[in-house]
C-alpha cells in the first residue's frame, strides 16, 4: 500500500487467548475497528515459539498528524490519541528521529504476555511508509557505486545470517585483564564455529562498568549458512563450558525469535567472570531487540 510523505502509518497489534479461530478473534476486535476504521484487518494463529498461545489481530490505519518538520513532535503528537484510546502510557513511545519510527509495548518487562484493557500490546508508527517495510538500506541521489554496492551487500547479509552475541560480567580486575579474559571467550565461540586461524574481527564492547564489575558484549556473525539457532546455541555453550547453563528460553520481536540462555558460578568469584549470557538470533532480530531495549526507548 502506497502513502504519501507525510503520512503517519501505524499498525496496532493485537492478542487473544479467548478466540478459537482467527474470524473470532476478529470479531472480538470488531467494535474497535469500527471506531477506527483502519485500512487493513488482519489475524492470524500466534506462533507459539514467538509471542505465546491464542491469536494475533493487527489493524493498519493512518493518523492525523500536525505539519511540522519536527519528527519527534510529529510522531508524539499524532500517536497521543490512539495510544491514550487503547491504553498505552505515551511517555513509554521510543521514538527514532532519524528512521523517522516510533514504537510502545503495553508493558516492556512482561512482554510478550502484556496487553493493555483492551488487548493492544504493541504500536508501531512510521512516516511515509508501513512500518512493516524493512529499513531504507539504499542510498538517495541515483545509481549506486561499486563500493556502496558492496557495502549494502554486506548489510543485507549481516542482517539475514545468525549472529551470536555473548554478554559477560567481570568482576574484581581492571579494564585491560578483563578485556583480555573476555576476548578469550570470544575466541572460543569463533574458532568453534568460523575454525582456527580466522582473524579476531569480533567487536568487543564493554557497555558499563560500575565499581568492581565490567559489563561486555561481544558479537559473532555466522552469515547466512551458519547452523539453526537451536544448534548454534548449543555449540556455543558447548565451547564456553558445557555445566550451569540454564534451559534456553525465547525472546520475541517482530522480526521474530530470539533464543537465550544464561550461566553463573554456583560461588561468585572475587575476580574473574561472575556470570555470561548468550543470545542466538538473525541480524534483524538482534537489530530490534537492541533498539527496544536501549537506555531511552
Amino acid at each position: 500500500m502506497q502513502f504519501q510523505s507525510t503520512d503517519v502509518v501505524a499498525r496496532v497489534t493485537f492478542r487473544t487467548s479467548a478466540a478459537d479461530s482467527a474470524d473470532a478473534a476478529l470479531r472480538e476486535f470488531r467494535p474497535l475497528a469500527d471506531e477506527l476504521r483502519p485500512l487493513a484487518v488482519e489475524s492470524w494463529a500466534t506462533d507459539p515459539g514467538d509471542a505465546g498461545e491464542g491469536f494475533t489481530v493487527e489493524f493498519l490505519l493512518t493518523l492525523p498528524a500536525p505539519e511540522s518538520d519536527d519528527i519527534t513532535e510529529v510522531l508524539r503528537t499524532a500517536t497521543a490519541p490512539l495510544l491514550e484510546r487503547l491504553g498505552f502510557d505515551a511517555g513509554n513511545l521510543g521514538v527514532d528521529a532519524e528512521d523517522r519510527d516510533a514504537v510502545v509495548w503495553a508493558d516492556d518487562d512482561a512482554w510478550p504476555d502484556a496487553v493493555t484493557a483492551c488487548g493492544a500490546a504493541v504500536v508501531y508508527v512510521r512516516i511515509g511508509r508501513d512500518p512493516n517495510e524493512p529499513k531504507e538500506l539504499v542510498p538517495e541521489g541515483g545509481p549506486l557505486t561499486e563500493e556502496e554496492a558492496v557495502e549494502l551487500f554486506e548489510a543485507m547479509k549481516s542482517l539475514a545470517g545468525l549472529v551470536l552475541v555473548l554478554n559477560v560480567e567481570v568482576v574484581g580486575l581492571d579494564a585491560s585483564s578483563a578485556r583480555e579474559l573476555v576476548r578469550e571467550q570470544a575466541v572460543r565461540l569463533r574458532q568453534r564455529f568460523l575454525g582456527h586461524g580466522v582473524p579476531d574481527a569480533s567487536p568487543l564492547e564493554e557497555v558499563s562498568a560500575d565499581g568492581g564489575t565490567r559489563q561486555f558484549s561481544v558479537a559473532v556473525d555466522l552469515g547466512d549458512e551458519g547452523p539453526e539457532p537451536p544448534a548454534a546455541m548449543a555449540a556455543a555453550q558447548e565451547a564456553l563450558g558445557v555445566r550451569g547453563w540454564e534451559p534456553v528460553s525465547t525472546l520475541s520481536s517482530c522480526s521474530g525469535p530470539c533464543l537465550t540462555s544464561g550461566r553463573q558460578p554456583d560461588v561468585p568469584p572475587l575476580a574473574g567472570i561472575a556470570g555470561m549470557r548468550l543470545f542466538a538470533a538473525t541480524g534483524w532480530v538482534m537489530s530490534e531487540l537492541a533498539e527496544q531495549h536501549r537506555p531511552g526507548a
